[in-house]
């Protein structure tokens, strides 16, 4: 049985939105400043851009005429066909664009101008109808400009079509002219024959000879008529591809192939929109639509080959026949002349003529036919049907100007932020309590904020007391730099001195057993702001009524004397080398429980002075009579001064300018303190930036203690 107790807990994680907003509420005004900028320069490019004029006209292509059969079949089977197709690629090709430059130069439009990829052609699916669209700076260009095409590509499809008619009319006209010699030889042999013989007019049943001779005559009469027709055909379908093959339209299998295609080929465009081209589903559609369009290839090749070698063969076949007969015929007249019966040849020559007047009659039919086909599309109708033609547009197109602010916001937001986050990553600084503990594995024992920052010195301007020198006079002070190295006695109450306090009760808090009383000061590198730090600690625990010694420490560049604006004659180094007492060394500063020890004349060997038993004894002896002491010592980086003081302490308080000083740095710090088994108490993050640490956890407690004692003191 299941208990509630060992049902797995489920958490639901959320996204880390605190997280990322510290990241980017700093630096803002990077993602107003891009983005402004992108939003600005594409409303300027967009107000810039010439005002656009689009027309639209309307198109229809009807079924188109089948001529080989010289009748009024058509022949069209959907949107998707390639006739269709055809007709689409002729309206954007480049002979009919350059037709239409031409003539709308003739109408005075600078050829330069005018760009035909401004042109769109849109069929309307399941239909006949295609759009055509034209944009413009000028409105009556891209009027003129869509009916002018309309023009020219009506004219260009009426002379591929007369061409195909000229061919069948120059073919017929050429079989008239050579049968109308023969006719003309023939009928003057018969009238010559007649007058040389004296023969008239005879009965074509004189003789089995004449009547056999008129089968054959006959016979040979259609074998003409059929191998021309058959040779029409040939001829015709010769000059045509395979698409345009009557045959092919008509064909159920083509028919069925193509709308499987146009499905797959709608589906594509469907998922297109859904999918990527790599997507798995999409190529099986994609190879659906490869194997099905070259299965519509093979069949119609495979068709139209098997009509156009039949043509080929019905030609070849009435060619043959038609030769059979003529020898045939040949060989009759042969036995009429050996005979010697002038009647009988005669009567022959009479059949001959009669009957080559009748395919002379028939071939006239035809030519008048073909004539009257190639007539009619050069007299301009045609299948392609203009149904609206293109007005001047009115009013500009829209210049899409909100899509592209849009696009421009977008664009400089995403780049903003892309900005700080990289920012972010490349910044290997610690500026942020929390980021101590991740990165070091110790505690953060507070913030400075900065003194340069605007926000932190607005805290300051106020009604405060000032201390020099143990006189105590109140007035309105502004802050200077330099007060911050003392803040913690000039204003007790403002933010600065609230962060001292709070690093304070961390350091009395940062051991278990006891709170240290021997604390080194310290940084990796100069200027991290170790010595006012060691200076405004001191004070805050004599604010607790506590005796406290500063030690400056660092014989190299000592400067805790100019702070408390004391002598350094004397000090550490003077002490150690045994140059003075112990008493001599000691300084009251005017702050109240406040002592010093200034370095003294700087010692070419401090290492070895520091690392001393004198040194560890005057320790020992200045326990007796403070509670704290705070060695202010060199940067460790470099420099062995800072391990030897840290070893006669309780533990090192380590500085870190925030923002500034490398990861890499501090890690070493701390790896090298380590391994001389030094105690780090914690790290302090000096010179933050307000901004940066707007929170509630570091900076309400601040204010809310600021401002609660200055309305206090104003209600006095």
């Amino acid at each position: 049985m299941v208990h509630d107790n060992d049902l797995p807990i489920i958490s639901e994680e959320k996204f880390p939105f605190d997280k990322y907003w510290k990241i980017i509420k700093p630096k803002l005004h990077i993602v107003i400043f891009i983005t402004l900028f992108l939003v600005i320069g594409a409303w300027i490019k967009e107000s810039l851009k010439t005002p656009m004029f689009n027309a639209t006209g309307l198109l229809m292509i009807e079924p188109e005429r089948d001529i080989i059969n010289f009748g009024n079949s058509y022949s069209f089977y959907g949107y998707r066909n390639e006739y269709f197709n055809t007709q689409i690629k002729i309206l954007k090709s480049r002979s009919l664009t350059r037709a239409v430059m031409e003539e709308m130069v003739l109408y005075g439009v600078d050829f330069n101008k005018v760009s035909i990829g401004g042109m769109s052609v849109s069929p309307i699916e399941d239909t006949r109808l295609i759009y055509i669209s034209y944009s413009s700076s000028n409105a009556e260009v891209a009027a003129k400009l869509v009916n002018t095409l309309f023009e020219k590509f009506i004219e260009f499809n009426i002379n591929i079509k007369t061409k195909s008619s000229k061919q069948t009319s120059e073919f017929i006209s050429k079989q008239i002219k050579s049968l109308r010699v023969n006719l003309a030889q023939k009928e003057a042999e018969l009238q010559e024959y007649g007058k040389r013989k004296g023969l008239f007019y005879l009965s074509r049943k004189d003789s089995t000879v004449v009547e056999k001779f008129s089968d054959l005559n006959k016979a040979y009469t259609n074998a003409q008529i059929n191998r021309v027709n058959k040779q029409a055909v040939y001829e015709e379908l010769k000059g045509k591809s395979f698409e345009d093959y009557s045959q092919v339209k008509q064909s159920s299998l083509i028919s069925n192939l193509k709308s499987n295609y146009s499905t797959l080929e709608t589906d594509y465009k469907k998922k297109s929109q859904i999918f990527k081209e790599s997507y798995p589903k999409m190529k099986q559609i994609m190879s659906q639509m490869d194997t099905l369009k070259k299965r519509i290839q093979y069949e119609i090749r495979d068709i139209a080959m098997k009509i156009f070698k039949e043509a080929k063969n019905d030609y070849q076949s009435a060619l043959k026949r038609e030769k059979s007969l003529l020898a045939l015929l040949n060989e009759q007249k042969g036995v009429m002349v050996d005979s010697n019966a002038d009647a009988i040849y005669y009567n022959s020559l009479n059949i001959e003529v009669e009957n080559m007047r009748v395919l002379l009659d028939y071939l006239g039919k035809r030519q008048k036919q073909s004539l009257l086909s190639s007539k009619t599309e050069q007299s301009g109708i045609s299948n392609i049907r203009v149904i609206d033609k293109a007005e001047v547009p009115l009013f500009p197109i829209s210049s899409g100007k909100r899509k592209t602010l849009i696009m421009a916001f977008v664009l400089g937001v995403s780049i903003g932020l892309g900005l700080i986050f990289l920012a972010d990553y490349l910044d290997r600084t610690l500026k942020m309590p929390e980021d101590v503990r991740t990165l070091l594995g110790i505690p953060a024992l507070g913030v400075v904020f900065s003194s340069k920052n605007k926000s932190s010195k607005s805290l300051y301007y106020h009604d405060s007391y000032q201390y020099e020198y143990g006189k105590k006079n109140e007035t309105k002070k502004k802050f200077e730099m330099k007060d911050i190295e003392l803040i913690n006695f000039i204003d007790p109450e403002c933010q600065f001195s609230e962060a001292y306090r709070s690093i304070r009760t961390s350091i009395l808090l940062s051991s278990v057993e006891r709170a240290p009383r021997i604390i080194t000061i310290s940084s990796s590198v100069p200027q991290e702001g170790k010595t006012a730090t060691t200076a405004n600690l001191a004070i805050s625990f004599c604010q607790l009524g506590k005796k406290v010694i500063i030690i400056d420490g660092d014989l190299r560049k000592p400067r805790m004397h100019k702070i408390f604006n004391k002598k350094n004659t004397t000090g550490l180094s003077s002490y150690l080398v045994g140059r003075v007492k112990f008493s001599q060394v000691i300084q009251k500063t005017h702050i109240p429980n406040l002592f010093l020890i200034p370095s003294g004349p700087i010692p070419p060997n401090p290492a070895e002075l520091i690392d001393s038993e004198i040194m560890k004894n005057m320790l020992k002896k200045i326990l007796d009579v403070v509670d704290f002491i705070f060695i202010d010592s060199p940067p460790l980086i470099g420099i062995i001064d800072t391990i030897l003081l840290a070893k006669h302490s309780d533990g090192v308080v380590l500085v870190n300018w925030a923002g500034k000083t490398k990861n890499e740095l501090i890690k070493r710090v701390k790896e090298e303190l380590e391994q001389f088994n030094i105690k780090i108490l914690g790290v302090i993050l000096n010179k933050v930036d307000f901004k940066k640490t707007t929170t509630y956890d570091y900076t309400y407690s601040y204010q809310y203690s600021y401002k609660e004692d200055e309305e206090a003191r104003r209600s006095k």
